[in-house]
């Protein structure tokens, strides 16, 4: 064999491992190609799919926001918060019983409630005036679209109480004939007095017997 022979022979053993070579690459590269693409649109999704999440959370906290906001009133006469486990309920009252407008939001009041009542042997009627409640918060004075002259003449107290305060309250706004304020020092907080009670008999004078 000479030596043209073998060149030709290497050439075309070159030409033909070479060809291999190519096929074997490019079949690797064809077989990794789709599962490369299958975790890219995997990822693609994935991230589509947070975005729409995080998306849909977002609406519902601005519509939950607004729908607060649409909820919300806006208030001249702001009220203090109620300490939880609280209540806060209002009792009628005038000038000279809420200590003559010297009461305002954070004032320590106690609560007096008075009533006359008429015995039906004597034919006497009696005031009574006992103190139900002690070192209670005030919350508010007036009304909440009262301003701030308007707040001054208040005819309502809020005031912070129990549960159980409450529904005493409420009983004897119904029962007695009204309710008094005792305005306390922020540092007094001694209490102990509740049930005192004062009756005494009404005394008619000739005029109101007259009028009668």
């Amino acid at each position: 064999m000479n030596t043209k022979k073998i060149w030709v022979i290497s050439l075309i053993l070159g030409i033909i491992v070479a060809g291999l070579v190519y096929i074997t690459i490019f079949a690797k590269e064809n077989a990794a190609t789709p599962a490369s693409t299958s975790v890219s649109q995997e990822k693609a999704n994935n991230k589509k799919s947070n975005e729409q999440t995080e998306k849909a959370k977002q609406d519902e906290k601005e519509k939950k926001a607004e729908k607060e906001k649409a909820l919300e009133r806006e208030f001249k006469n702001p009220i203090v918060d109620v300490t939880k486990g609280k209540r806060a309920m209002s009792i009628k009252i005038n000038m000279e019983q809420g200590v003559s407008g010297y009461i305002a939001p954070n004032s320590m009041v106690d609560v007096i409630a008075y009533e006359t009542t008429k015995d039906e042997a004597t034919k006497k009627e009696h005031k009574s005036a006992v103190l139900i409640l002690e070192n209670v918060k005030v919350l508010t004075s007036g009304k909440s679209s009262d301003n701030k002259d308007e707040v001054l003449h208040y005819e309502t107290v809020t005031l912070e109480v129990t549960a159980e305060e409450g529904v005493m309250l409420g009983l004897a706004a119904k029962d007695k004939d009204g309710f008094y304020l005792m305005l306390r020092n922020q540092e007094d907080k001694e209490t102990g007095k509740k049930g005192l009670k004062q009756t005494r008999e009404v005394i008619k004078d000739d005029t109101e017997e007259e009028k009668k």
